[in-house]
C-alpha cells in the first residue's frame, strides 16, 4: 500500500492508496512520478479545477510561455508537480493584476520553489522578482518623470514601450502611465519640471498609444461598432487613445469621433449608424449640446458610457439614451466588448 503526501493550506497530509477518492478524473489525473513515489503527480484536468482556470488557457501557457508541467509518467503522460501548480497559480495572480501574460510569465519562470511559495504568500508578488525581470510600477513611474525632466526622449520612449509590454495598454494606463502623468503635472504646478517635459511626456505617449492601435487594429468594424469620443482636448483625453488601443489588441476596430468633440459630429454620426455603445470622455462638464445630441440622435438608445470626472453630475439618462459610469478603464473595456458580441462584421 503505498502512502501519499501533499501540502495544502492546512500543512502535510498522509493518505492511504486505498483512502484516495475512486473516482475515474482522480484515478486519471493523479500519479506518482517513476523516481520518487512519494511526490504527487497532477494532469492538466485536476490542475485547471484545482487553480480554477480553463484547460484550454493552461494548454496555451504551457505552449506560450513555457509554463507547464515538468514531469513524466512511466506512460509519457506529462504531469505537474506542486512547484509547476504554484508557477502557474503565481501567473495567473499577476496576470489578474493587469500584467501581459508574456511578462507574468518571466515572472513566474525567475522564481525557485521558495520564491514561488514566497511570493504567493506575499501582497505583492511582483516584489519577490529579479529586478532585471519586470520594473514595479514605482520604479516605472520613476525612470518617466526623470527621463521627461531630462528631455531624454529616447529613454521616455523606451519606457513606456517597456510599460505596455509588460502590463498591457490598461494595465499600464492603470498601474504606470497614468500615475506618470499625474505627477508629472504635479511637478509642473510646484515649479520643479517644465511644461516642455510636460508636453515631451504626452506627445511620446500619444505616438506610443497610436502606435499599438494602428499595429493591431482591425480593417472591419462591426455593423452595430463601438463609438468612442472626447469632449477634452487631446492632452486631457489619452485615456481614450488607451482604451482604443486596448480594443484594437482585442481585434475590435471601433469609430473614432477623437477630441474635442462637437454636438454636430455626435449627432451627424448617430444618424447614420447604429452603435452596439458610445464612450464618452470628459474631465471637465461637457458642453450641453453633445448631451443634447445624445439624447436626440440615439434612436431606441444605445448604452452611453461616460468616463473622466467631467461626467460625475450627469450620469442617469438623456432622452432615449442611457448614462452608464465607467470610471474603471478595465471594466470598461470589458463591458464594452460584451456589448458588441454578437453582431456581424461589415467593411
Amino acid at each position: 500500500m503505498t502512502r501519499y503526501s501533499f501540502e495544502g493550506e492546512s500543512g502535510a497530509t498522509a493518505l492511504d492508496s486505498d483512502e484516495l477518492p475512486t473516482t475515474k478524473p482522480l484515478e486519471a489525473a493523479l500519479e506518482t512520478s517513476m523516481g520518487d513515489e512519494s511526490e504527487l503527480l497532477w494532469g492538466v484536468g485536476a490542475v485547471a479545477e484545482r487553480v480554477g482556470i480553463a484547460t484550454p488557457t493552461l494548454r496555451t501557457w504551457e505552449r506560450r510561455y513555457g509554463i507547464g508541467p515538468s514531469q513524466r509518467t512511466g506512460g509519457g503522460h506529462r504531469r505537474y508537480t506542486e512547484t509547476d501548480i504554484r508557477r502557474v497559480q503565481l501567473m495567473n495572480r499577476i496576470v489578474s493584476s493587469g500584467v501581459s501574460a508574456q511578462s507574468a510569465a518571466r515572472v513566474a519562470l525567475s522564481l525557485d520553489a521558495g520564491g514561488l511559495v514566497a511570493a504567493l504568500a506575499s501582497d505583492d508578488p511582483l516584489y519577490h522578482a529579479p529586478g532585471h525581470v519586470i520594473a514595479t510600477p514605482d520604479e516605472s513611474v520613476t525612470r518617466i518623470v526623470g527621463a521627461a525632466a531630462a528631455l531624454d526622449v529616447v529613454g521616455l520612449t523606451t519606457v513606456l514601450a517597456d510599460a505596455v509590454r509588460d502590463w498591457g495598454v490598461l494595465g499600464a494606463w492603470v498601474n504606470v502611465l497614468a500615475p506618470a502623468l499625474r505627477e508629472v503635472s504635479d511637478g509642473v504646478e510646484a515649479g520643479i519640471i517644465g511644461v516642455e517635459s510636460q508636453r515631451i511626456a504626452l506627445e511620446r505617449l500619444e505616438v506610443e498609444l497610436r502606435s499599438v492601435a494602428r499595429t493591431y487594429a482591425p480593417r472591419y468594424v462591426g455593423a452595430r461598432p463601438l463609438v468612442l469620443a472626447s469632449v477634452d482636448a487631446e492632452a486631457e483625453s489619452l485615456a481614450l487613445l488607451a482604451l482604443e488601443a486596448a480594443l484594437a489588441g482585442k481585434g475590435i476596430a471601433v469609430l473614432s469621433l477623437g477630441f474635442e468633440v462637437t454636438a454636430d459630429a455626435v449627432a451627424g454620426l448617430l444618424r447614420r449608424v447604429t452603435p452596439a455603445a458610445v464612450y464618452l470622455w470628459a474631465s471637465h462638464a461637457p458642453d450641453s449640446g453633445v448631451v443634447d445630441a445624445i439624447a436626440t440622435s440615439a434612436g431606441d438608445g444605445p448604452v452611453v458610457l461616460v468616463g473622466g470626472s467631467g461626467w460625475s453630475e450627469s450620469a442617469g439618462s438623456v432622452g432615449a439614451a442611457r448614462l452608464e459610469p465607467a470610471p474603471d478603464l478595465l471594466a470598461t473595456a470589458d463591458r464594452l466588448v460584451g456589448l458588441l458580441q454578437g453582431t456581424p462584421a461589415t467593411r
